[in-house]
């Protein structure tokens, strides 16, 4: 996927709400060329390079996945299984599965890490161009607001702490946080962006691997009870985060106007 064709599908929702008055002026005469100057100002501005590192990231993880496809690698199928995983369902979901297969520990935090990191070079910039420019916009208060919100709930107990605060936001796997949102606490905490990012990437890494050898400790020792205990204690973790982000997702939906 290019940056330029990758760029519409991200930004198509920035416009705000008030965009059919702006379509009547002189300079712009459709939707379209809105989103087109949208779309030029914000590659433009400080946080397009930052977007354009995360688009690299994610061309370069399905390049690596196709050449272990190309090569007859079988690895090559579970790299995109764990890294969709990791997407789609989140950190716990992405090492279980890894885990479960068999991927060497090392191959799984390395996988992890770097879905967590295209995500975040990804959605930050997103994040702060549409705070400072589209707060009232669909796509900020929709997509971006929930996790404004959670950043914010949590900017009293960091404030002192600065780079340490977010970095143990991030990395302490109990919270449950996120990088993404740690980032967005970076950003709200006044931090700069090529500091904030190395600081949640780093706590992102020490994040993953906490997890990984964690749930390796206790996959083999469910393993020492009975053979089939991990499956089943796999799958009732699978079904509560599941569960949990689909709540969580519901509770969001209905506190945005």
């Amino acid at each position: 996927m290019g940056f330029q064709n990758a760029t519409p599908l991200l930004l198509i929702w920035i416009a705000p709400p008030w965009g059919d008055t702006l379509i009547s002026t002189n300079s712009m005469n459709t939707e379209r060329e809105i989103r087109n100057e949208i779309r030029s100002a914000f590659l433009r501005s400080r946080e397009g390079p930052v977007f354009l590192v995360g688009c690299c990231m994610l061309v370069v993880w399905v390049a690596a996945a196709a050449g272990l496809w190309h090569a007859g690698v079988d690895l090559w199928n579970d790299v995109l299984a764990v890294g969709f995983a990791h997407l789609l369902a989140g950190r716990a979901i992405s090492i279980v599965q890894g885990t479960q297969i068999g991927l060497p520990k090392w191959l799984i935090v390395l996988v992890a890490t770097y879905a967590d990191m295209t995500v975040t070079f990804l959605a930050y910039p997103l994040f702060v161009y549409t705070y400072e420019n589209f707060f009232e916009g669909r796509f900020f208060q929709k997509r971006m607001r929930p996790m404004l919100e959670s950043a914010e709930r949590h900017m009293g107990g960091m404030s002192r702490f600065k780079v340490v605060g977010v970095f143990c936001f991030v990395w302490l796997p109990f919270w449950m946080t996120g990088i993404i949102v740690g980032s967005i606490l970076g950003y709200l905490l006044g931090l700069r962006r090529w500091v904030t990012l190395s600081v949640v990437s780093l706590a992102a890494l020490a994040a993953v691997a906490s997890w990984v050898y964690a749930y390796d400790f206790l996959f083999r020792w469910l393993s020492s009870i009975h053979q089939e205990v991990p499956l089943v204690f796999t799958s009732i973790l699978i079904v509560v985060v599941i569960w949990s982000r689909l709540a969580r997702r519901r509770r969001a939906s209905r506190s945005t106007p």
